[in-house]
């Protein structure tokens, strides 16, 4: 059996890390929105919520065949005096087919008004996580091995036996009388500085700062104590409309499902989370003040 050398080691801890912190950040993104009543007219609001949080924008259309779906799309290079669509292609496993916008059988919907995926900035912040979780492993480890040992080639295999037995919690290690260390091997001090509570208050600091981005209230207690009014108002300020950067265009897209498709009937809703919902109505950090089984669209009228 191959033994598995230790850049490998080092290799599959920083993919493992990213992917993790990746996959727990796309987790809550996408898990931000409820979209009430899609599913019932066959549309697949995880999948929706997918497509945005990769392309940016999805589509919602009515086949003749198949009836309500909501699927992938590329634009097409027709297009108003405003550059907006007047086609779109609407794309899933196996199906390809081109819809006339003005024939009021299709509906974009956009991730925001950019129209622009989240998928890069949470790959961002993945990065950012992951190069501080390992660093503090490397800094970790230094202060388990906190010097550096020079000598021939007999004395490091020693050595290295020596430190296994070590490492594997051995009660007692045993050693030949004629092997003395001093005479064959030198040791340096590294000094590596103790870095873990630094790096670990970094690591909190991008996490809050990515959950602000997706519009959710994280903020430690301890700090907001420190704040000074204005100061915490403000963050909250910033969280509110990075939600709402998020929340508007979904809201649209079903307004104008609505009227297309349902002569005004709510037949889809956008609401937050539930639990999402819950960070935001909590009694110590106050940034909307709705309850659970409201929808949204008051607030995000309110924050304009």
């Amino acid at each position: 059996m191959r033994k598995i050398k230790d850049e490998e080691i080092a290799m599959w801890l920083n993919n493992s890390t990213f992917i993790d912190y990746f996959d727990r950040l796309e987790l809550i993104a996408t898990s931000l929105f409820v979209w009430d009543g899609l599913n019932d007219l066959g549309g697949d609001s995880d999948f929706l919520e997918q497509t945005l949080f990769n392309n940016g924008k999805a589509v919602f259309v009515k086949d003749k065949t198949l009836g309500y779906l909501t699927l992938e799309c590329q634009e097409t290079n027709i297009k108003n005096v405003y550059y907006k669509p007047t086609e779109i292609t609407a794309m899933g496993n196996n199906y390809n087919k081109k819809f006339k916008i003005s024939d009021n059988n299709a509906v974009i919907i956009r991730n925001n008004i950019l129209e622009k995926p989240t998928q890069p900035t949470i790959y961002l912040y993945a990065t950012r996580l992951y190069e501080t979780e390992r660093t503090i492993d490397v800094n970790l480890s230094a202060q388990k091995t906190p010097i550096l040992l020079e000598g021939n080639s007999k004395a490091m295999l020693t050595l290295k036996q020596i430190y296994q037995k070590f490492t594997g919690n051995m009660p007692v290690i045993f050693g030949r009388k004629d092997f003395n260390v001093n005479d064959k091997v030198n040791a340096i001090k590294t000094d590596a500085p103790y870095l873990v509570d630094k790096l670990e208050v970094h690591k909190h600091n991008l996490w809050n700062e990515c959950l602000t981005f997706l519009g959710i209230n994280n903020a430690n207690t301890d700090k907001k104590e420190r704040l000074i009014t204005d100061e915490v108002e403000a963050n909250d300020d910033l969280i509110k409309f990075y939600l709402n950067c998020f929340y508007k265009p979904r809201k649209e897209a079903c307004d104008e499902i609505n009227k297309k498709f349902f002569n005004g009937e709510e037949k889809v809703k956008i609401k937050i989370n539930a639990d999402v919902l819950k960070l935001i109505n909590d009694e110590n950090n106050d940034i909307m003040n709705i309850e659970n089984d409201n929808d949204i669209e008051e607030t995000g009228e309110n924050n304009e």
